[in-house]
């Protein structure tokens, strides 16, 4: 090789290195803009990184006071103008995912911290935090409850101090955000002493020092129920965060392209379509499949225990049958979901069935499915009425819904994505429409035989019930609906005729107004998800397979669903 020759290798091999050099620079940079968002976002909400398994904060509740909020609207705007340097950059595809990813932790922290300044109007997020910020310590296995009691008792202590800026910063809540505070708080007060009584008996060494803390925490919150007895509140539709915030959510939480006027029109459609849906069948299973309770023999050693075990029974029964049918790949050593009764010290918190999953950062995982408490003593009537309940099978709809294939399958296979950005999301359109997805694939693919119309027919009225939220979840924060006549809407379209479905439906709407866009996902995530399954479809044509769609789709985490179609490799209509 003569020397001009050697010298144009050894100047093209130092381009080369250099060019390898720069991008591995710019990726390492990259990861640690990603590592130090993440980590601002979990230390000012310390309770959510307890929840998702992150325990350095385990000690703290979130720091609402105006100079720590503004400490953080300030570093998320430093956080945006780093990446918005990335936003044109070369991105690989994994980086270029994460990016939109954060991106999005981002604005909506900001959004929450800056304009809709839910510090400022929700007394429910101080309620939540100081409940919350105990539950999830209990419900952990990161440590033994000799080491996760400090950190409850660190939390109990901060509780006086939680309330006391809650009282600076709520400015003329909402009537209806006065009303669910309060009825949260007595319940908190509850759940506060129970712990309290089971953690001294279990620690009595800290018998003294539980009791102090928790006694005080106890009284913050007294204080605080009186102090929202007295507050002056304010508009009706003061909860509503407004058209153009929430068309923000849609746009950067969900990356949907259409804004709440579309999606109001496409709630309506849903809604009037299915309603007929619904009626029609109805009368179908009225005229040709309604018989009655049949009779149904009832053995005279049938308890209560032998109900919890038939819980236990059909959850791993439903696993059986997706691994039977080769739906969805479980994995061999995936947590298994503990059906139990709910514990009393959290009956004031959770009413009915409940899933709690593990943290997807949590390194010893334990995910529970809490049912109703079921009374020690059952009369003959309710053992029958329970039998028929276990006879017919009744619990698989609830165990398709929130185990397998729903939620506990789907949280336990986005927490083993191995990206700290990915096991971190928690977006609503994947994992309800999820949820609501899988009860109709179930039923196409037999679990509850070739037919079975009283069980469609529950399936279309939950869909129906889905679509009302639509409707409800975008009138309710534009403005359009009060509470009261949100309420009175729902029970009107849904048909509702008693006490009890009209108490539920109060409950479900005071619920809505505290969790703007959350009611739209479960329906809008479902359509999402069948019109990506349609795109394989299209494309794969005959090499189609279910399983290897479903494994595709959970393997990414618990992100917008909108955001697969690239990571699927499809085209979206």
């Amino acid at each position: 090789m003569n020397k001009t020759a050697r010298a144009i290798t050894i100047a093209l091999s130092i381009v080369f290195a250099l060019t390898i050099s720069d991008a591995a620079a710019k990726k390492q940079t990259f990861q640690q803009l990603s590592d130090e968002i993440l980590e601002a976002i979990q230390t000012f909400y310390p309770v959510h990184a307890t929840q998702m398994g992150v325990h350095a904060y385990d000690h703290r509740f979130a720091d609402y006071s105006s100079k720590s909020v503004k400490q953080m609207v300030n570093r998320l705007n430093d956080f945006e103008k780093k990446l918005y340097k990335y936003r044109g950059a070369s991105l690989n595809d994994h980086d270029r995912l994460n990016y939109k990813l954060l991106k999005s932790n981002v604005d909506i922290a900001l959004l929450d911290l800056k304009r809709i300044k839910w510090h400022q109007k929700s007394p429910q997020l101080y309620v939540d935090e100081a409940v919350n910020g105990v539950y999830f310590l209990l419900l952990s296995n990161h440590a033994p409850l000799s080491e996760r009691v400090v950190s409850i008792i660190n939390r109990m202590k901060r509780v006086p101090a939680l309330f006391a800026t809650a009282r600076k910063n709520l400015k003329n809540p909402p009537p209806i955000y006065i009303e669910s505070a309060a009825m949260s708080l007595e319940s908190g007060i509850t759940f506060y002493k129970e712990v309290a009584a089971e953690l001294m008996k279990n620690f009595p060494e800290r018998a003294d020092n539980i009791s102090k803390v928790s006694t005080a925490a106890r009284e913050a919150m007294n204080d605080f129920l009186v102090h929202l007895s007295e507050i002056t509140p304010g508009k009706e539709t003061g909860f509503a965060i407004g058209k153009n915030n929430f068309d923000y959510l849609l746009s950067n939480q969900y990356f949907l392209d259409y804004d709440s006027d579309s999606m109001l029109v496409i709630g309506e459609a849903l809604l009037d379509e299915v309603s007929r849906a619904y009626r029609e069948y109805e009368t179908y299973v009225e005229d040709h499949h309604q018989n009655g309770n049949d009779s149904v023999y009832v053995p005279a050693q049938f308890s209560r225990q032998d109900i919890l075990d038939y819980y236990n029974w059909e959850t791993n029964q439903v696993k059986f049958f997706l691994e039977n049918h080769d739906l969805i790949t479980i994995p061999e050593d995936i947590t298994p979901v503990t059906v139990i009764e709910t514990p009393s010290f959290l009956r004031s918190l959770h009413s009915g069935i409940a899933y709690q999953p593990a943290g997807p950062f949590d390194s010893v995982q334990q995910a529970l499915f809490y049912v109703r408490p079921i009374p020690e003593n059952l009369d003959r009537v309710q053992l029958e009425m329970r039998y028929r309940y276990v006879h017919r099978r009744g619990f698989k709809g609830s165990v398709v819904h929130e185990a397998y294939p729903g939620h506990h399958l789907q949280f336990q296979i986005a927490g083993r994505n191995p990206d700290p950005v990915h096991k971190w999301q928690s977006n609503p359109m994947m994992y309800e429409g999820w949820a609501l997805y899988c009860e109709e694939m179930m039923y196409d693919a037999g679990l509850y035989g070739e037919e079975n119309p009283s069980r469609w027919l529950r399936i279309i009225k939950g869909i129906r019930f889905r679509a009302a939220r639509i409707v409800a979840d975008i009138k309710l924060h534009t403005g359009q609906f009060t509470y009261n006549e949100c309420v009175r809407w729902m029970i009107d379209v849904l048909g509702i005729d008693t006490d009890s479905d009209r108490k539920f439906v109060e409950t479900e709407v005071r619920r809505y107004t505290l969790e703007p866009t959350v009611q739209m996902s479960y329906l809008m995530g479902k359509r999402e998800l069948m019109n990506l399954r349609q795109a394989a479809m299209d494309k794969q044509g005959d090499a189609f397979s279910l399983k290897d769609f479903h494994d595709a789709l959970l393997a990414e985490g618990s992100v917008p669903p909108t955001l697969m179609w690239d990571v699927l490799g499809l085209k979206n209509q």
